[in-house]
């Protein structure tokens, strides 16, 4: 049963925030910006498809044609007419619309086509609507031909026109067959009626006279009105072949697709950020760890160890990149001073972080400041300290010469002085969890004790910087933090905030306090950079010195 620690064994020296993983939610551009390969991706997945699917559609055109109608509120054929209020006239153009999509139109638009389409398809093909400001009809037209689909929007305007204009004759026919009877008979009426002495036309006579004049220009005004406006239309502009295709568009549909793809992904992409929220800037640690940033630092690339060979001393970087950990060098300093020690425990969140690399460079630029500095590797599993400079594998040997050391003794100064190995960063000290060996697998469940080291040999040295196993990836790394004075968290850019959550609430268990973090920006391989490297050119030297310890008489 593991008991959560009381008050007075949590670290006094910080406190984090409270846990408000709703205020981690990133932005739409930061989300877009982490998972942007995706995103492309989905963009370019979805513009390919909607490219697919445009062309997987059939040709279709489209050709409108323009009506207006007479206005029914003018001069009718049987004369008269009054000026019509907005809604008789929308209820005039409806009829209008129904006349066109009518069976005896559509009959004359076949016959003028000569098409075998049937009227159901016939209609599915056209669109007949009123404009929105009441003035005139729309026919729009749809086929898979240019010409054809024109000719048919100009053939219901046509046929619409021959309607109409054989209702109106017919209309004109009978108003006028009505008053031609009329006339006759006020003309039998006239011819019957006596006539005066002096051969003067009476009253009666005038007026039925005056009555058959009235209706002859009746039948003369009908037969005019019947040649204007037996068409029904003040005018129709005839619809123009199309140019191009209304459909496919693959462009279009591209656009769409990409469109579509990209909203998908973005939607995606902010619930996947917001589901797992990364460290996107330096400062964005600070707030989960309650802890200063000691600097920000590049990510170097991790040197190639070839079997049991030490690698190259760390090389001259650019003036800018080494001035940062510098940098980080007095903030140690000046955070140390606070707490009173020498030794920190230097350590990461997860392995791959950069922590052993960066722990080297601390060390190279602290003894360019002609600091004393030592070098503690106490990742017992992982090893790449001792690795670097090749001796992980002499390590019971130092120097290749053993050092007897009674069985139930400590370890002396002495023997820990014979383990030390010079390098241009410092003095290198690797450390076995078991002495008697070191290599054995229970062994490495076991937290380095490394506290016999810094009491013999830490007041030599300025710095003491302690390798510490990644802290959500060992349970050794509390037991190593336990015996410094402070640690130091090494954050990689991208790394989880619930990890880093996580974090906090381990070091809690110990009151070893933390004393900042490193913040480990992406590697960038700038002109500037690659123009110095090459100038520069390979490094020389394996920058390992063993140290030769005479042994004392009798030991």
């Amino acid at each position: 049963m593991i008991e959560t620690p009381t008050e007075s064994a949590l670290n006094d020296r910080w406190q984090g925030e409270a846990d408000a993983s709703w205020g981690d939610r990133p932005g739409i551009v930061a989300s877009l910006l982490r998972f942007r390969v995706i995103v492309v991706a989905a963009a370019l997945l979805g513009a390919m498809a909607g490219y697919g699917l445009a062309q997987l559609l059939p040709v279709r055109y489209e050709a409108e044609a323009s009506l207006i109608p007479a206005d029914p509120g003018g001069p009718s054929i049987l004369g008269g007419g009054a000026s019509l209020s907005s809604s008789d006239r929308q209820v005039y153009l409806a009829k209008q619309v129904d006349l066109m999509t009518s069976r005896v139109v559509l009959e004359r638009v076949l016959e003028r086509t000569g098409s075998s389409q049937s009227l159901r398809d016939l209609r599915e093909a056209l669109e007949v609507q009123a404009s929105p400001d009441m003035a005139s009809i729309s026919i729009l037209a749809t086929g898979a031909d240019a010409r054809s689909t024109a000719a048919l929007a100009n053939a219901v305007g046509t046929a619409y026109e021959q309607v109409t204009a054989e209702r109106s004759a017919e209309q004109a026919d009978r108003a006028i067959a009505g008053l031609e009877k009329i006339r006759k008979r006020l003309q039998a009426e006239l011819d019957a009626s006596p006539t005066s002495p002096n051969g003067r036309l009476t009253s009666r006579q005038q007026d039925l006279r005056g009555q058959i004049t009235d209706l002859q220009q009746r039948e003369q005004d009908i037969t005019v009105q019947t040649q204007v406006f037996a068409s029904g239309a003040e005018n129709f502009e005839e619809a123009e072949r199309p140019t191009s295709p209304s459909q496919p568009k693959p462009k279009l549909a591209a656009a769409l697709g990409g469109l579509l793809g990209l909203l998908g992904a973005g939607t995606w992409a902010w619930w996947a950020a917001a589901r797992n929220r990364r460290a996107e800037g330096r400062g964005d640690p600070g707030r989960i760890l309650g802890a200063p940033l000691l600097g920000e630092v590049p990510r170097l690339r991790s040197p190639q160890v070839r079997a049991g060979r030490p690698v190259a001393s760390p090389s001259v970087m650019d003036p800018a990149l080494d001035d940062a950990y510098h940098f980080v060098v007095a903030s140690l300093q000046h955070e140390l001073a606070g707490v009173g020690g020498k030794s920190i425990a230097v350590t990461s969140v997860r392995p791959g972080d950069g922590k052993t690399s960066t722990a080297l460079q601390i060390a190279n630029a602290a003894s360019q400041e002609n600091r004393k500095i030592l070098l503690i590797d106490a990742d017992v599993r992982m090893r790449h300290l001792s690795e670097l400079f090749g001796f992980a594998q002499v390590i019971p040997e130092p120097n290749g010469h053993g050092l007897p050391v009674p069985s139930g003794e400590r370890v002396g100064a002495k023997e820990y002085i014979y383990r030390l190995v010079s390098t241009d960063s410092g003095m290198v000290l690797p450390v076995a969890p078991n002495r008697t060996d070191p290599w054995h697998p229970a062994g490495s469940y076991s937290a380095v004790d490394v506290r016999d080291a810094v009491r013999s040999i830490g007041e030599m040295f300025d710095l003491v910087l302690i390798d510490t196993p990644a802290l959500l990836a060992s349970s050794t790394a509390l037991g190593v933090a336990r015996q410094a004075d402070g640690v130091v968290l090494v954050v990689s850019h991208g790394v989880s905030l619930s990890q880093l959550r996580d974090v906090r609430q381990r070091l809690a268990f110990v009151k070893t306090p933390l004393i900042g973090y490193i913040y480990v920006r992406p590697r960038r391989l700038g002109l500037r950079t690659l123009w110095g490297r090459v100038r520069r050119g390979p490094a020389s030297g394996t920058g390992v010195q063993r140290v030769a310890v005479e042994p004392e008489e009798g030991a």
